[in-house]
């Protein structure tokens, strides 16, 4: 746990004077400010420190700076932001572009590194300039602790829960009066897996974590440090339904809050938040000197002493999209498959402003291609519906998209499908060795029809087929989105490969097709928790869409 630390500064070996080479000059640190304490929410949306009840937070917010539109990193799974945040950089130049990263074991090398092979965190900033700082990591998730070295911390310890995580922290604080402490809590994301985002489960979870925090604050009033003691509150990413992993608000928008010594009080932190401006946040509040490899910025205007920035371009006020019926649920267009005539097509305005303009086919509405929405009206043929929020002839809102696919009622299920258990599973397995425990047809290549309540939800594995038809010989993409992995083959060749550990995420991949069938395979699993499969294709004349049944067929 504790190492001792050499009393004097070492001399700089030649590879990290390499590292530090054309960084950003050290800047003079804020006054006032000893020590920080970071504390990292896992899975902890604006949506819920605005419901739950978080008198803590509420009071940082009230008596600090503080947006709750700073922004995740892409993918928003939590090693890339985790890494992000302790980084100072994006996925381009750390690497951690997924979950399934490994310090040895991944794609994207990072863009420099440290003697250890690694890309320089906060924690190495304080090893090599501030040897004689006391610096602490204390995490809920054991994931968090293969992002940094540990000899770059005296104290490093996996709480393995948010309660014992928390105590551990406390006694950290009392006993060592650290410089720098590092505190992650996972148990709000376990809340949105479990029992989904926007939850009561959920909104008790982020309620449980400002008690939490709390304690922490406490512990720094309690060692005598609180009044040069700045404290930052964030997270790596909020959620949608049971996941996260996608481009949308609810995934990627996060807290930040910055509170105590050396911030303003009541600031309103109007500049914009990146997740990797934690680390250069923390980084201008000790007078570190930033690797040029950094892309973080501090957000400075949030210090007693600095002016605010002046934004000649500031944040567009959101407009909620229109909502298109039958919703079919999470990460997935509205619509969904029907065996029917015909369909209905509902849509609502969320919004007291603004009318909806729509068009069927594939391109976004404009005032000129599109039409007012008014009242129900029928699909006979599958179709895409697009749609957006228009206020004085402007398109102000973004635009929600609809696929509805209509086949017949006579139409056979096309797509054969198996069901595996897998125990442990992280990426796909080779199923020739597995023995299916299920085997069904189902519409389309997606889980929902396939995994029903009296199968197993979690370390499952499937197979998907069946064959497509070609009506034009021409380029064809495919892709697929999935929570966890998934991978597409056409006529046994790998197309798409999605594989790994991960929240919704779409992955692609293109070949020539010739006019006629084309056998399709999807292979998809779910270590734990939520997840997700839809499968899209694009091609001559045909916009990108689920895969629509109306075009697929089972061998015969």
């Amino acid at each position: 746990m504790f190492k001792k630390k050499l009393n004097k500064v070492m001399i700089m070996t030649t590879g990290i004077l390499l590292l530090w080479s054309c960084s950003s000059k050290r800047e003079q640190a804020p006054a006032g400010i000893e020590h920080i304490v970071v504390v990292g929410i896992d899975g902890m949306s604006p949506d819920g420190i605005h419901k739950a009840n978080t008198p803590m937070l509420d009071s940082m917010i009230q008596n600090g700076a503080a947006t709750m539109h700073a922004r995740s990193v892409l993918p928003s799974s939590s090693s890339s932001n985790w890494a992000s945040m302790i980084m100072g950089a994006d996925t381009e130049q750390h690497g951690v572009t997924s979950n399934g990263w490994e310090k040895f074991d991944h794609q994207l090398p990072p863009v420099v590194v440290t003697e250890n092979g690694t890309f320089p965190t906060i924690f190495t900033l304080f090893k090599d300039q501030r040897p004689e700082a006391h610096v602490g990591a204390i995490y809920d998730w054991d994931g968090f602790g293969r992002l940094f070295e540990k000899e770059d911390v005296d104290f490093d310890i996996d709480g393995d829960h948010e309660d014992k995580t928390t105590v551990e922290a406390v006694n950290y604080i009392k006993k060592n009066t650290p410089t720098f402490t590092f505190v992650h809590l996972d148990h709000v994301d376990h809340a949105g897996h479990a029992q989904g985002h926007g939850t009561l489960d959920y909104y008790k979870s982020v309620e449980k974590a400002d008690s939490l925090i709390a304690k922490i604050v406490d512990a720094t009033k309690e060692a005598g440090i609180f009044e040069k003691t700045m404290f930052i509150v964030s997270a790596d990413h909020g959620g949608l339904g049971f996941g996260h992993g996608g481009e949308s608000l609810a995934e990627m928008e996060i807290p930040f809050i910055l509170y105590g010594a050396g911030i303003k009080k009541g600031y309103n932190i109007e500049e914009t938040v990146y997740q990797y401006d934690n680390a250069a946040t923390v980084a201008y509040a000790m007078s570190l000197q930033t690797p040029q490899a950094w892309i973080g910025r501090p957000v400075k205007g949030a210090f007693i002493g600095n002016e605010a920035p002046k934004l000649i371009y500031k944040r567009k006020e959101q407009i909620t999209q229109p909502k298109i019926l039958p919703d079919a649920g999470y990460f997935e267009p509205a619509g969904g498959v029907f065996k029917a005539d015909s369909v209905a097509v509902v849509m609502q305005n969320p919004n007291n402003l603004g009318e909806i303009r729509y068009t069927i086919g594939n391109n976004v509405p404009t005032l000129e291609n599109s039409q007012v929405y008014r009242d129900t009206f029928y699909l006979k043929q599958t179709n895409i519906i697009k749609a957006g929020i228009f206020q004085k002839d402007q398109l102000v809102s973004t635009v929600t998209e609809g696929n509805f696919r209509i086949v017949t009622e006579s139409k056979e299920d096309p797509v054969q499908f198996e069901i595996y258990q897998v125990k442990g599973i992280v990426k796909l397995p080779d199923f020739t060795s597995l023995k299916p425990i299920y085997e069904g047809d189902v519409i389309e290549f997606s889980h929902k029809q396939a995994l029903t309540h009296d199968m197993p939800q979690e370390q499952v594995a499937m197979v998907f087929e069946s064959y497509l038809e070609i009506q034009e010989t021409g380029k064809y993409s495919f892709f697929t989105n999935s929570d966890d992995g998934s991978k597409l083959y056409v006529n046994g060749t790998e197309i798409v490969n999605n594989d790994g550990d991960h929240g919704v995420m779409e992955r692609s991949g293109s070949l020539e097709l010739t006019k006629g069938r084309h056998l399709v395979r999807v292979e998809f699993f779910n270590g734990g928790g939520g997840y997700h499969l839809d499968v899209k294709y694009s091609g001559p004349d045909i916009p990108k869409q689920i895969i629509p049944a109306n075009q697929l067929y089972r061998a015969k």
